[in-house]
């Protein structure tokens, strides 16, 4: 008996010991799985940070990107647009010069005179103010479009002096000063002087205002006044 009462005392003894080193064991665990949770919530919550900062600069990058696209689109609606316009302007070129093909040989941009010598050669430049006593021939010059390229035509010119009256001649056709041709009429921009009129004489015309007229049939194509001084 006695023994048997001894065994239960070490059994009530010994009993209790294990258990509390379970429950120190078990706190253990426990301890560390808090850590181990509470660890991975912080990197949890760190890794969730990071990546919200890297979706916030995803989404700037994308808005970047979207107002550059916007930026972009823009400007080539306006490249488009002045493209139309240059393609609009060049069709209504086109049909201008179509209408004035069937109106006029050539399109004359500018009408200048020059004071000339018997030869034919500009001795004042053309466009200024020439001085009346080194006045000998007055030369126009036009500058002009060939429309009706390739063909000849003929030119009637008009010369009014310093008091408004029309300058004739004995080979003056009727209602014009003289007539030249050009020929042939040349494609795009081109210059060509017409024929003088005056004298080898320096001083053959008075100081005053002048004008010439440049005609093809019964319109007038271009004129111009000028001063002799």
């Amino acid at each position: 008996m006695d023994n048997e009462q001894d065994n239960i005392e070490y059994n009530g003894i010994d009993a209790p010991r294990k258990k509390g080193r379970g429950a120190n064991i078990l706190n253990a665990v426990l301890l560390l799985l808090l850590i181990a949770s509470w660890a991975g919530g912080y990197y949890l919550f760190k890794d969730s940070g990071t990546a919200k900062a890297g979706l916030r600069n995803a989404n700037g990058k994308v808005a970047e990107l979207q107002r550059n696209n916007n930026a972009l689109r823009s400007e080539l609606d306006t490249t488009a647009i002045s493209l139309q316009r240059e393609r609009l302007a060049h069709e209504r070129l086109q049909l201008e010069n179509d209408s004035l093909k069937t109106l006029y040989p050539v399109n004359v941009t500018k009408l200048e005179v020059a004071n000339a010598d018997g030869k034919g050669n500009a001795v004042s430049p053309y466009g200024k103010d020439i001085v009346a006593s080194n006045s000998m021939y007055l030369m126009p010059r036009i500058t002009y479009w060939g429309l009706k390229v390739g063909e000849t035509i003929t030119l009637n010119v008009r010369l009014y002096d310093h008091e408004g009256k029309l300058v004739t001649g004995t080979s003056s056709p009727a209602g014009y000063s003289f007539s030249c041709k050009i020929d042939p009429v040349l494609p795009g921009e081109n210059s060509q002087a017409l024929s003088g009129w005056g004298g080898a004489d320096r001083g053959h015309f008075r100081a005053g205002t002048y004008r010439y007229e440049v005609w093809y049939d019964d319109m007038c194509l271009k004129q111009v006044q000028f001063k002799l001084k």
